[in-house]
This record gives structure tokens, sequence and C-alpha cells, in this order.
């Protein structure tokens, strides 16, 4: 039987908010194994300056979890 665990991470991008949820995703990779799927809850624009705004994506990342 397997068992999954859901993690939410929030990540950044002066791109887009697709480069930012492949950013979170990809950072999620580094440490933890088996992820399964991801789903984009919520994107923003954080806007510190008008020059260079920040790209937020909220993902929701699935992971097996190993016995």
């Amino acid at each position: 039987m397997a068992v999954h665990k859901e993690v939410t991470i929030t990540a950044t991008s002066t791109e887009s908010w697709e480069d930012a949820a492949l950013n979170a995703v990809e950072r999620t990779d580094t440490s933890v194994e088996n992820l399964q799927w991801a789903v984009v809850q919520d994107q923003s624009i954080e806007l510190v300056s008008s020059d260079s705004p920040q790209f937020k994506s909220k993902v929701k990342i699935g992971f097996e979890v190993k016995e």
C-alpha cells in the first residue's frame, strides 16, 4: 500500500509564475525523493520595485513516503 505526503512550497522568480512554480518543484526535488505531482494553488506579484516585480507561486507537492 502506497502512502503519500503533501507539502506546500512558495517560490519566486523575476521571469514568470510558471518559472516560480518550476523553481518550487526543482528545489523540493533536491531534498525529497519520489515526487509524484504538483498543483499550483496561488499566484501573486510582489511589487518591491516597479522595475523588477517578483512572481510568486504557491505549489502543493505530493510525494510517496517510503516504508
